[in-house]
Formats: C-alpha cells, structure tokens, sequence
C-alpha cells in the first residue's frame, strides 16, 4: 500500500543517483528510474533497464551502512532462499551521503495484489518453505541487526538475550496503549497471558533466529499462480523463531479471503518441524508484535489500520486464552 507522501522523506538528488547506476551499469543513458511507492524511512528507486529490473536503495542514516543486509541477502541465496541478488554496494556513497545498494527483482508481483479466488495454497506452501531456511539462519543475539560494522562476515544484533527484546520495554508499552487502544482491565488481561506463557520463550538464548521482521503477503511474490520469492529484508532482525509466523498471524485475513498462516505451515515444517505447541508460541509472538506495534502508534495520530492491529491483537490474545 503507498505510503502517504506526508510520511515520505523527500526525493534525493536524481543526478547522484545516476551517478551511482551509471558505475553499476557503465553508463545510465537509456535507464527508467522512478521512486518507488512505499518506504517511509528509506528510499527506493526502481530501475528499467530495458527488458531488466533492477532496485536501489538507500540506508536510512548517513551511519547506517547496508553492508550487512547485502550480507543477508548472500547468507539467505546460499541457503537456497529466494530473494533479490545483491549486484553493487557502496559502503559510502558521497552523492547521496550514504550507504547505496542495488538488488535484482524477484519476477512477478505481491500475492496480496492475486485477484480474488485464485488459489494460493502451493504459493504460501513454497513461501513456508524459504521462511524456513529463513529463520534457520542465526543471528548472534536479538533486535535489530547492527549496522555499524560493513567489514562484519556475521549477523549480530543490538540485544544480548531474547528476554530483553521481547519483553523488554512492555511494561512501558502496556501503559501506552491503556485508554488509547485497550482499556485498562484488557491492558491486564494482556499482561497476565504474557506472564502465564513466559515459559514458551526461551529467555536466556544468547542466538538468535534470523527474522525477517515485516513479513505479510506484500512480502511474498508470485508469477502466473508460482511462487517466486521473499522480498524486502530493510527490517531483519535476531528474534525467537515464530517472531515471523506471528507477524504473519497477526495480519493473517488483510489481504486474502481466506486465511494463509495453514498454508504457510505446511511448508514450513517440510523444512523446520514445528513443536506441538507451536501455534500457542505464534500466538504469543503475534500478542508481543501486536503491543509493540501499538505502542509505537501511539505517538502518532488516529489512523484506520489502529483499528485493524486492536482487532488483531485481541484475536491473538483470545486464542491464548483458549
């Protein structure tokens, strides 16, 4: 969905970013280039280049170096996972005054965007079966992948145990989100069934999964009903290994009449088995994901989709009281 352009940070420079494509492709005469509709903290361009399609993007701060998501994106393609190649990165670019790199496209389009009653079961099948190999890969603590290290050959994280990243700060976010999304006996509620599921988290791991952090149906690509990969890895993150499973939970029914998560399942534990009780630990990862989410929005100004992640997050909380 476009970003409203009150949210976006403004176009950077077109002549630095065809400074940039004309080193990567040994001149930018004859190239498209126009700035993609979503990103708020980044900035992406898509680039035509006859019949090829190519990404770039910028990291988010001038300190910020993409280094390690181009690592990602190595790491994941030799695992077999279906995402974009990295074809150039710049630690430092001077033009835009930070760090620059441009990917390959995954062929197709976003499975959210399937016409209605289409199947999509073998789609989300395949697509369990790369966030699979996805999650598998470790990241070397939790939250989000440090960025400050270009010359890194592993994915570190800013956090030293899942305790701190997934239920660091809830206090903090329980009370930012009672009286303005829930009201305070639903605000208990959450904070008992987090309490009463603790145990399904493995609070003192020091390893981390690999996350891919935003992950929804814009996420996955398809061509003519054939899953064609995962995009997107702007937000990986070290976290528990449902952290993703329970994102998707969380958004599961947006954009498809019929839910996605079963589907997505069956591919997964073709890869990865999954515990008994894994959906309690999906719904609990959905919960987290849910008040972390709200937390944040409520620092900002009423919006439609505040709606949809309170209705979300009380399913989850229901399916945990079950």
């Amino acid at each position: 969905m476009p970003i409203p352009a009150s949210m976006r940070k403004p176009d950077v420079d077109p002549a630095a970013v065809r400074a940039v494509l004309g080193r990567v492709f040994g001149s930018a005469d004859g190239l498209i280039i126009a700035r993609t509709p979503d990103g708020t903290s980044t900035k992406v361009y898509r680039v035509q280049r006859g019949e090829e399609t190519f990404y770039l993007r910028g990291a988010e701060t001038e300190c910020a170096s993409l280094a390690l998501e181009a690592l990602a994106h190595r790491l994941l393609r030799a695992h077999g996972v279906r995402v974009p190649e990295v074809v150039h990165l710049e630690p430092f670019d001077a033009g835009l005054r930070r760090s620059v790199m441009v990917t390959t496209a995954i062929p197709g389009q976003a499975l959210a965007r399937l016409p209605p009653g289409r199947p999509v079961g073998s789609i989300l099948a395949e697509a369990g079966r790369d966030l699979a190999l996805l999650n598998g890969v470790p990241v070397a603590g939790f939250g989000w992948v440090r960025r400050d290290d270009p010359a890194a050959t592993s994915l570190r994280a800013e956090l030293p145990s899942l305790a701190a990243f997934a239920l660091g700060g809830l206090d903090d976010q329980l009370r930012r989100v009672r009286g303005r999304f829930f009201p305070p006996a639903e605000v208990a509620a959450i904070g008992r069934a987090v309490a009463a599921h603790r145990a399904l988290l493995d609070l003192e791991a020091g390893v981390g999964s690999l996350a891919h952090g935003d992950l929804d149906l814009t996420h996955v690509f398809q061509r003519d009903g054939v899953y064609t990969g995962l995009i997107d890895l702007g937000e990986i993150r070290g976290a528990e290994p449902t952290y993703d499973l329970g994102h998707v939970a969380l958004h599961d029914g947006e954009t498809l009449p019929v839910p996605g998560l079963p589907a997505l399942l069956a591919g997964y534990r073709e890869v990865s088995p999954l515990s008994d009780d894994h959906l309690r630990r999906i719904h609990l990862s959905a919960l987290l994901i849910g008040v972390r989410a709200l937390a944040r929005a409520s620092e900002r100004p009423p919006a439609a989709h505040h709606r949809g992640n309170v209705a979300a997050t009380r399913r989850m909380l229901a399916a945990l009281a079950a």
